[in-house]
């Protein structure tokens, strides 16, 4: 209520505090968290993406632990970083591929307490036709290399149609290295489908480094079996959630948040946020119908 005018700033403060008490509204948990505290962050959940270059991957560590500090929760896609064997060209070595800077992410995470108060909680999301998907499913085993285990971070696999058409088609699946497919994070549906194909017949042609090609359907199996034996990677899906963004104009969408009830536009320079609410539905039915005035006004 404090940018409202004078005059009218006690009516709002009546009004809200009205809409609480009675349960019509209720913010979520970070806003009830955290209000009145001497940094009231009142933000839920904060999505990024990570460009492939070593600076920004840095950046985007020291981003994310400011982020958990103060007690956000954070999602962010590493579909854009190199996959093993890939080249790193200033340099002339091979790339160790996305898992060792999850490793990084999961120890932030163990190491910064949320507002002081809870444990820090991130969401890495990586999508289908990445090389490194395969050691992506593992990161949450309980057996196997240490070093590319993450037990304290969620994972969650960013599905694009085509890969479910496949596995229903028995049909293989290629994987890739960003560096060599640049634009498939940017790509959606039908666009993004022509882009797919038309790498895999470059990889027909001998012209892509780094590759593999499978029967989806044993990738769509693993994926299963990780889900149940380590409850991740999480199933999300790619082209739903930019097909029926109301932002599909300003930017595409990488990946959810955390708790994945978020869907927001990212970018290299551009972090999304949420502020989660709820409204009781069963507080607005009026003699069995919805008081659609009250809702409005709410």
């Amino acid at each position: 209520a404090l940018n409202e005018a004078p005059e009218k700033r006690m009516d709002v403060v009546k009004e809200f505090y009205y809409v609480l008490s009675e349960f019509l509204y209720t913010p979520g948990g970070r806003t009830l968290y955290q209000s009145g505290v001497v940094k009231a962050q009142l933000s839920n959940c904060f999505l990024n993406v990570v460009p492939d270059d070593l600076t920004a991957i840095f950046k985007t560590y020291s981003d994310n632990a400011q982020l958990l500090k103060w007690s956000g929760g954070v999602g962010t896609a590493w579909s854009k970083v190199r996959a093993t064997g890939a080249v790193v060209k200033s340099v002339e070595i091979e790339s160790q591929g996305v898992v060792p800077y999850l490793k990084i992410a999961n120890d932030i995470n163990v190491a910064i307490m949320r507002g002081g108060k809870r444990r820090s909680a991130a969401c890495a999301y990586l999508e289908t036709w990445h090389y490194d998907i395969e050691d992506f499913l593992e990161l949450r085993k309980n057996t196997g290399d240490e070093r590319r285990r993450t037990h304290d971070i969620n994972t969650a696999n960013w599905i694009p149609d085509l890969f479910m058409k496949r596995v229903r088609e028995n049909k293989d699946w290629t994987l890739f290295s960003p560096d060599e497919t640049p634009d498939l994070p940017e790509l959606y549906g039908k666009k993004f489908d022509e882009a797919y194909v038309k790498y895999e017949k470059m990889v027909d042609e001998g012209k892509i480094r780094v590759w593999k090609r499978l029967p989806a359907k044993d990738l769509w199996k693993k994926m299963l079996a990780m889900l149940f034996e380590t409850g991740h990677p999480w199933i999300t899906w790619k082209d739903p959630c930019n097909v029926r963004s109301p932002q599909d104009h300003v930017g595409v969408i990488h990946n959810s948040n955390l708790c994945t009830e978020i869907t927001l536009n990212t970018s290299p320079d551009e972090t999304a946020v949420c502020n989660i609410g709820s409204v009781n539905f069963a507080k607005f039915v009026v003699n069995k119908k919805l008081d659609h005035t009250l809702l409005q006004r709410v």
